[in-house]
């Protein structure tokens, strides 16, 4: 029987399950949710809806805003379910049948998860002790192996690191291949290193971004891709009719809106992220590495990573594990951040880490 032979050996992502009482830093939401005075200003446009209907299937408003905050055209625009529903289409609709899928490594899983999904076979590129890669190596790969596409995230999901505008532009002028790359991180970045103004200078980028993130709109699932429209009207062909509902439509639309709003719960998140690194650095030692970050989130790589995972999970604090070695531990509360590093100290002298 051959009934989805393509999930056979596949890894399946799962999310962490909660209790009311732990403290959630596993999956790189933001640790405030939206005041009052904003839910009031939500609620409002969604109140504004007719709910019988089904919402417009081209997020004009909603896209049409997203271009205003970034300084984008609209027509360069198109919202998804989150950024997933995107990287699914383009590994499913846009790509050749059995195309190849350039990754690195460590990065996102579904990006392995969605081309091995649709048949496609995955590249990869290992980056290297500090967690980045060589522009040249990764433009030789997908030359060498005729890749399809490139897909990788900027700053990365797990590792925290980043490469420069001029690099990723360097990767995109020198493949003959569709590049896409994943700034749902690219807020906290204080050098601002996105490559969505280059999107009508190049036929072959794809920039993805979401509100999940530094706009803390996780449970809307709102995504973006942003490209030349060649590309962006291929989506749009892709992509099911009504696949951002009004509800979510609506919100985005509202917080797009306000963007001193947006500006300042990102600025929260970032002092929140730098407390965590400068309380939890000092416990660096041979076999416990703390990475600087440009996201929302600390990686820590160390022998003793399941371990400690599973120390803090049992006293009611989730990180995620990145198997083998690395821990993502996402910025929390300044109370929440407090308690992790002295379960982090105890989960340490637990596991004998020297």
């Amino acid at each position: 029987m051959t009934f989805g032979k393509n999930l056979k050996g596949m890894e399946e992502y799962v999310p962490q399950t909660y209790t009311p009482e732990m403290i959630r830093l596993d999956a790189n939401e933001s640790y405030a949710d939206m005041p009052d005075e904003m839910k009031s200003k939500v609620l409002a446009e969604i109140n504004a809806q007719a709910f019988n209907r089904y919402p417009d299937p081209a997020a004009n408003a909603l896209c049409k805003a997203f271009a205003d905050y970034y300084g984008l055209y609209a027509a360069n625009v198109i919202a998804g379910n989150g950024s997933d529903e995107l990287i699914s289409i383009m590994c499913s609709a846009l790509l050749p049948s059995h195309s190849r899928v350039l990754v690195v490594s460590p990065d996102f899983s579904v990006y392995k998860i969605y081309a091995c999904l649709y048949d496609n076979t995955v590249i990869s590129v290992e980056k290297d002790e500090n967690l980045n890669f060589d522009p040249d190596e990764l433009i030789s790969a997908a030359k060498s192996r005729a890749v399809d596409l490139i897909i990788f995230s900027n700053p990365c999901n797990p590792t925290g690191q980043g490469i420069t505008a001029t690099n990723v532009e360097k990767i995109i002028s020198s493949v003959n291949c569709a590049v896409c790359i994943d700034e749902a991180y690219m807020e906290f970045w204080a050098d601002n290193e996105t490559v969505m103004p280059y999107v009508n200078k190049y036929d072959n980028l794809i920039v993805l971004k979401t509100l999940s993130k530094a706009f803390g709109m996780a449970g809307f699932r709102i995504g973006f891709a942003v490209a030349g429209t060649e590309i962006i009207s291929l989506f749009r062909k892709a992509k099911m009719p009504y696949n951002v509902s009004v509800l979510s439509q609506a919100a985005g639309l509202a917080a797009l809106k306000n963007k001193e709003y947006l500006k300042n719960m990102t600025a929260q998140i970032i002092a929140r992220k730098n407390m965590l690194y400068q309380s939890i650095k000092p416990l660096e030692m041979s076999d416990f590495r703390v990475f600087d970050t440009k996201t929302n989130f600390i990686t820590v790589r160390t022998p003793n990573a399941l371990s400690i995972h599973d120390y803090l999970l049992k006293n009611k604090i989730s990180v995620r594990y990145i198997s083998p070695d690395f821990l993502r531990i996402t910025a929390g509360t300044r109370g929440e951040n407090n308690i992790l590093k002295t379960k982090l100290e105890a989960a340490i002298n637990e596991t004998g880490i020297h």
